[in-house]
Formats: structure tokens, C-alpha cells, sequence
């Protein structure tokens, strides 16, 4: 089979030609697959030069179809040969025949409040209004240096319940984190009703709870910042045809710009180019001494923290959640410079799941962040760290295109 994609305008058209038989119906589904994550959000079949189609072939383009919708895009068969339309008739899809739109509202152009100028040439931001002053009081549960100097166990940890206006990340864990010792804690992060936690038990398979009904997650935390209130700004960036993907860095600088520096914090839920960070493989025995104990000391550091020696988890979705500041960077605890320069200091954790692409325009946080559970797959979740070593360095995480909602912080 012959696949050919044509650009027209925003509209792709995808030419197929042969037998689109189980055999060829996967290389169609990797095509189709690309053009969502090169960004398309329209794009037509033309099957004319088609002459079979089997049920293997007819099952991709039902999956992609619900994957457009799903995304407000539009996916149809611009044409069709007899075999082809007498398959899809005969299966009740008739619909796939026809373009399918969704309707554009006007109200987009009034709620977009300002483009946000990206430093990468090619690269788009658009800023959208959420809820007027809204803002995020800041708490700090716990005491990190305990844990961090092995003086404090699981006994030490505080049961909170993270609401859908919830945010927050550090160390803890679910359960009876007291019988089941240190090794069921481990860091997590929450936000829209939603917890994902990864145990320090060597297994790497993190857990998550969400909420469901009068069920609201319930996590037992060692220490980390929790944030709740009501985001006020919405940013939606994209690479642009120029450029392989964006910085973190970058994205999080056009958040500060629109809270006019102050400190915020930030959600985001993007299509990942790679991820740089650690992960905890172990927490420090309780029992240990704390004389002269360093978690960070070199090389034992290796006994306690996985590091990405090159970037992690591309060609996924990404949960994000963290705290950013720019040389105020005091003024949030936990914080660490996000460059080398030290002009903007944060906190981030990451949970990376199966690619799924996102909705344009303006989007609903709680509604984006449930169907990221759907597949039941946590890939993994690392507190995001820069590599700067000149030569073999990770460098920073970097997306392709994603949704950032923030607001300033009442700390």
C-alpha cells in the first residue's frame, strides 16, 4: 500500500492506494497516529484507490475517528471506491463518509486575553482568562530535613485529602503507611482530584486514586507544598513548524510573565518530547544514624535516586504539577534553580502516560486530567531535574505542544 500526506492549508489529506488488508492496517494506524502528533486536527482519507478493506482496516479508522472527535478535530473519507463504500455502509459507518465539523465558537477570539511571545522563533502561546484574582494559598506540610537526615519515619506522616481544587507534590504514600514502613512512601503529585504516588520499593510501578463520587483521594504525607484555590489564567503553547520541541524553561517564563512575576503555581498537561529528572529508589532507614549522613553525598547518592542519564518517556503525555519563581525563588521552600543562570527556581513532579493528544483553544482542567487515567497505565513519575554537564547532560524536559494552568501564590 502507498500512503502520501498533502498539506492544504490547516487540512491534511491522507492518499492511500492498495489493499488496506491486516497486513497494511497498521502502517495506515502509524500514519494516521503521526499526523495527531505533528499536531493536525483535520485531516481527510482519500480511500478512491482502495479496492479491499478488511475488518482489521475498518477498526483503525473507527479508533482514529473517536480519537479526533475526542479532540473537537474532524476526520472523514474524502473519497472512497465501491469497496470501500459498500464495507462501510454495510457496517453501519456510513458517518466516516461524510465530513464531520465541529463547531467553532466566537467566543474563543473574546476570551483569548493576549498572544504571549515565545523565545523560540516559530513557537505560539495563547492566554486565555479563567477566574478574575484567583489565587493559591500555599502550605508546607511536614519537615523535610527530618526525612532527609533519616530522624523521622512513616509515623510521621499527616493524612490530608486532596480535593478536584487541590494541588501538590513531595514525599508520601497510600495506605497504612505505618504498618507497611517507609518503603510504602514515595513522591506523588495531585491535582483535579487526583493523587499518583511512587512507592521508594525498588518496583517502579506507581499507584494513583481518584476521585470518584463522594470518594476524594486521601494520601499520608512526609512533607511537600500543597496549593489550593482557583486557577486564573489558561496558557496553550505550541512548537510550531520550526522547531523539534520547547523548553520547560521557556514555557514556564510565559506563566511568569502573565502573573507579573509573582510566584505560581502551575499545571500542565502536555505531549511529551522527553523528560529529565530522578526518581526515589529508596528511603533512607529511619534508624540510621544522621551523623554526617548527606542524602545528596556522591557516590552513595546512587543507593537512594535513579537519574535519567538521557531524556525519558518521549513520544507520551505528560501530568505536571509544581511551583515556579523567578529570583524570588526564597520565597517558595523546596525550590531549586530551573536554570543555570538561577533567574528561575521551582519544583516540579511528572507523570508520564500513554499519548493521548489534547483539545485546542480553551480546556477544562478536570476534564483534560481524567481521561489520562483511561488506559490505567502510569509509565512513570519523576521529580523533574535539569542536567547541565556540558558535554553528556540530559538538559532540561521539553514538550511539543500542552495546556499550563496557573495562578499567582498567596504564600
Amino acid at each position: 500500500m502507498q500512503i502520501t500526506n498533502t498539506a492544504r492549508g490547516e487540512q491534511l489529506e491522507v492518499k492511500l492506494k492498495g489493499r488496506m488488508d491486516s497486513a497494511w492496517s497498521d502502517h495506515v494506524g502509524r500514519a494516521l497516529a503521526e499526523c495527531l502528533h505533528s499536531g493536525q486536527h483535520v485531516v481527510a482519507v482519500d480511500m478512491a484507490e482502495v479496492d479491499y478493506i478488511s475488518s482489521a482496516g475498518v477498526r483503525v479508522l473507527v479508533m482514529y475517528a473517536r480519537q479526533f472527535k475526542g479532540i473537537q478535530g474532524s476526520f472523514w473519507i474524502s473519497s472512497a471506491s465501491s469497496a470501500v463504500s459498500k464495507v462501510l455502509q454495510l457496517s453501519g459507518l456510513e458517518s466516516l463518509l461524510a465530513r464531520q465539523t465541529t463547531a467553532k465558537t466566537d467566543e474563543k477570539a473574546a476570551e483569548v486575553q493576549a498572544p504571549i511571545q515565545m523565545q523560540e522563533p516559530g513557537a505560539t502561546a495563547e492566554l486565555f482568562g479563567l477566574e478574575r484574582d484567583a489565587a493559591l494559598k500555599m502550605e508546607w506540610p511536614g519537615t523535610p530535613d527530618k526525612w532527609l537526615a533519616r530522624t523521622a519515619g512513616a509515623e510521621a506522616c499527616q493524612k490530608m485529602e486532596f480535593s478536584s481544587n487541590t494541588m501538590g507534590l513531595g514525599l508520601g504514600g497510600f495506605g497504612d503507611v505505618q504498618s507497611g514502613g517507609a518503603q510504602t512512601v514515595g513522591e506523588f503529585l495531585a491535582v483535579g482530584g487526583a493523587v499518583v504516588c511512587l512507592p521508594a520499593d525498588g518496583s517502579n510501578n506507581a499507584d494513583y486514586m481518584l476521585k470518584e463520587g463522594s470518594l476524594t483521594p486521601t494520601l499520608n504525607v512526609a512533607y511537600g507544598a500543597v496549593a489550593t484555590g482557583k486557577f486564573r489564567h489558561l496558557l496553550r503553547f505550541d512548537k510550531g513548524p520550526q522547531q523539534k520541541s520547547l523548553p520547560m524553561s521557556s514555557i514556564l517564563k510565559a506563566c511568569l510573565q502573565a502573573s507579573a512575576g509573582r510566584p505560581t503555581g502551575v499545571v500542565m498537561v502536555a505531549e511529551t518530547a522527553s523528560l529529565t529528572g530522578v526518581c526515589l529508589r529508596r528511603l533512607p532507614d529511619a534508624s540510621g544514624s544522621s551523623d554526617g549522613f548527606n542524602l545528596f553525598a556522591f557516590p552513595a547518592v546512587r543507593e537512594w535516586l535513579s537519574f535519567t542519564t538521557e531524556p525519558a518517556f518521549p513520544n507520551t503525555t505528560s501530568l505536571i504539577v509544581g511551583f515556579v519563581a523567578g529570583n524570588q525563588g526564597e520565597a517558595l521552600r523546596l525550590s531549586k534553580p530551573l536554570v543555570p543562570s538561577g533567574e528561575l527556581n521551582g519544583h516540579f513532579h511528572a507523570a508520564a502516560v500513554p499519548y493521548q493528544p489534547l483539545r485546542k483553544g480553551r480546556i477544562d482542567l478536570n476534564s483534560t486530567i481524567s481521561p489520562l487515567f483511561e488506559s490505567g497505565q502510569i509509565l512513570g513519575l519523576l521529580h523533574l531535574l535539569n542536567d547541565w554537564r556540558e558535554i553528556s547532560g540530559a538538559g532540561e524536559s521539553r514538550f511539543l505542544r500542552g495546556a499550563c494552568w496557573f495562578a499567582p501564590l498567596q504564600v
